[in-house]
C-alpha cells in the first residue's frame, strides 16, 4: 500500500517525550472558540487537528484526524464530509445519562439548562 520505499525505510532514531501537563482543558462554552477547518481571515489557510471545530463529535487522536480529513476536502474543493465515517449513535445508557444531566442543569438553571451549572462548576469550587 505504501510502496517499496516504504516497506524497506529502517527507523534510526527514536524518542518518547511524556508531557503530563499538556492536555486541552475544554470548558462549557470553549467549543465556540475554536477555530473553523477554513480561516475566516485568510482564504488560503486551513486548520486540523484537537483544538478545529468539526461538526463530527469526535475527540482527541480522533477529532485531529477527521479535522485533517476535513481540511485536505476544503484544499481539494470537496465536500467536507468525504471520506469521513459518521458516529454511530450514542447508546440507549449514554442517551439517558445524556437526558438526565440536561434535566438537572436546566432544573438547577431556573428551567433553562445553559444557565445551569456544569460538572466543571463542581470540580473546580
Amino acid at each position: 500500500m505504501l510502496g517499496t520505499t516504504a516497506a524497506q525505510a529502517r527507523v534510526i532514531d527514536a524518542a518518547v517525550v511524556r508531557l503530563p501537563t499538556a492536555v486541552n482543558w475544554y470548558y462549557p462554552g470553549s467549543y465556540r472558540k475554536l477555530p473553523a477547518t477554513r480561516s475566516s481571515s485568510i482564504s488560503n489557510v486551513f486548520f486540523a487537528g484537537d483544538l478545529v471545530r468539526s461538526r463530527h463529535g469526535s475527540w482527541s487522536q480522533e477529532k485531529a484526524f477527521v479535522t485533517g480529513v476535513e481540511a485536505a476536502n476544503a484544499v481539494l474543493g470537496r465536500p467536507m464530509t468525504d471520506g469521513v465515517v459518521p458516529l454511530e449513535q450514542d447508546e440507549p445508557h449514554v442517551r439517558a445519562g445524556r437526558a438526565a444531566a440536561r434535566a438537572a442543569r436546566a432544573a438547577l438553571g431556573g428551567g433553562d439548562a445553559a444557565r445551569g451549572p456544569s460538572l466543571a462548576d463542581f470540580l473546580w469550587r
